[in-house]
């Protein structure tokens, strides 16, 4: 398995906020009254009404207001992800840095997003009935768009964030890895078999959308696997039909040896490759000679990639090159 595929549905989940919220609440409180309880008790013995008053203004004081906080920065990060057009990403440490690093910035600015929202609700839940705006403006406005503010949260939110993320991206390589195998394998070992590195059944089929209807193609006659304005498409035989997965799906369950993924655009048949060359500005140009007139475009960073591929498939075929295995593709 080379690439992720990005399904995010653990942060289109609802609960996600509330659940992550309350774990962190929990701890919190706990680390408080670990470190400090002197203070805690002197808190708990401000609240007329007792334990009962401390836990109401925790719950409804604090912990609902911060359930806002979090549901903005989930819906931040969705956004994110369809700004930076970020579907999938690479099963490789840098990839996966890179990745997280991008979100960084977004951690950093969520504190101006979410506060009005936060301090509004939590004004709404404390001071129900009697609202007044000068209350307002001494105890809640005071860290609204202010370094104070700002520092409070940054720090919490960026750790959140990232544990959303992590949660999210551990998910969804399951999932991954559950769809690169056959059906019915479990999750432990598809796990196993990834770890040992142990060959398994690449897929030989695929079944395509074309203006004729639905059919089962054999992935050899496909030239092309692509990608063109958010719609997969498999050219094959001249024509061009409508595949139902990602390209990333399509890369994880294909035989490396025969299909190579050029960029995140397009996987190409190895079989019917007749050329690759140094192109322009780091770039190389693929041709396919039963693309006439197409180029592809590959990034140099893929080209060791390439040409290891181009290696193994060749070995396929040529009786010397399995012998000797020493021969390289041409340029």
């Amino acid at each position: 398995m080379k690439t992720l595929e990005l399904y995010r549905s653990f942060l289109k989940k609802p609960w996600v906020g509330v659940m992550l919220v309350s774990v962190v609440m929990l701890l919190l409180e706990i680390n408080r009254w670990m470190t400090n309880p002197q203070a805690q008790v002197q808190m708990l013995e401000k609240y007329h009404e007792g334990a009962g008053g401390y836990v109401l203004n925790l719950v409804f004081g604090v912990y609902v207001p911060e359930l806002v906080t979090v549901g903005v920065l989930i819906l931040l990060m969705e956004a994110y992800h369809r700004l930076l057009n970020i579907h999938e990403v690479g099963l490789d440490t840098r990839s996966i840095a890179l990745y997280e690093l991008k979100f960084l910035p977004l951690f950093l600015m969520a504190y101006f997003f979410f506060i009005p929202f936060t301090l509004a609700v939590r004004f709404a839940i404390r001071e129900f009935p009697d609202y007044n705006a000068q209350r307002y403006e001494n105890n809640y406005a005071r860290i609204l768009y202010t370094w104070v503010g700002y520092n409070t949260y940054t720090l919490l939110v960026t750790v959140i964030g990232y544990l959303l993320l992590n949660i999210s991206l551990l998910l969804d390589f399951l999932r991954n890895l559950r769809l690169s195998f056959p059906p019915g394998s479990s999750l432990l070992d598809s796990l196993a078999a990834m770890a040992n590195d142990q060959p398994r059944d690449h897929k030989q089929t695929i079944t395509v959308t074309s203006v004729a209807g639905e059919t089962i193609l054999s992935v050899a006659q496909v030239d092309l696997f692509e990608t063109q304005d958010g719609t997969n498409y498999a050219r094959h035989d001249g024509n061009r039909s409508v595949v139902h997965y990602s390209l990333a799906e399509l890369e994880n369950q294909l035989d490396p040896d025969r299909f190579f993924r050029g960029n995140r655009h397009y996987i190409v048949n190895l079989d019917h490759l007749e050329s690759h060359s140094y192109w322009d500005k780091g770039k190389y140009v693929l041709r396919s000679r039963n693309l006439p007139g197409r180029d592809l475009i590959m990034p140099r960073a893929r080209l060791q990639g390439l040409r290891a591929a181009l290696k193994r498939n060749r070995a396929q075929f040529d009786p010397l090159t399995r012998r000797s295995g020493d021969q390289q593709p041409n340029s």
